[in-house]
């Protein structure tokens, strides 16, 4: 029966799928350690394999939507695909739907703390910046309109730059 094979190749697309999310929930946590760090190259490197990973997911998601276009005669939810799936395909279906909604969820609480990591340090180099540049002004008097003037003594980085 075609259905059959249809089913096997959603089931075997899900599972693969599966299977790449864990990977980027496993290099989510690592970026997360290596954010605490400030390892730079080891950042630049996780960021080109999770690119990698994120046009492989996409690829493979457009297969999902053919797969199930194919089988339903257009797009469906999970819901409506356990309805129609065979009896012996649908604990199956269930259970790979289930894992992925736990490793999606775990990715996106992951990816929460490194955003709060990345705002911190981009926080944290926008004070210093401030910091090294209004450090080396000093107040020299006022000028025409009664404003203080300031004068440079030494310019170690020019924020406007």
């Amino acid at each position: 029966m075609k259905n059959e094979g249809l089913v096997d190749l959603l089931i075997g697309n899900m599972k693969n799928q599966k299977e790449i999310y864990r990977e980027l929930l496993a290099l989510s946590e690592k970026k997360t350690d290596v954010l605490v760090k400030g390892d730079v190259k080891a950042l630049e490197e996780i960021t080109e394999v999770e690119q990698e990973m994120i046009l492989k997911l996409g690829r493979i998601e457009s297969e999902r939507m053919e797969i199930v276009e194919s089988l339903c005669g257009g797009e469906t939810t999970a819901e409506k695909l356990k309805d129609i799936l065979p009896a012996d395909k649908k604990k199956e279906f269930e259970s790979i739907v289930e894992e992925l909604k736990g490793i999606l969820l775990k990715l996106q609480r992951s990816n929460e703390v490194n955003e709060k990591l990345i705002r911190g340090a981009l926080e944290y180099i926008n004070f210093s910046i401030e910091l090294m540049t209004s450090a080396v002004k000093k107040n020299t008097g006022y000028d025409s309109g009664g404003r203080t003037s300031e004068e440079g003594t030494l310019r170690i980085i020019d924020k406007k730059a």
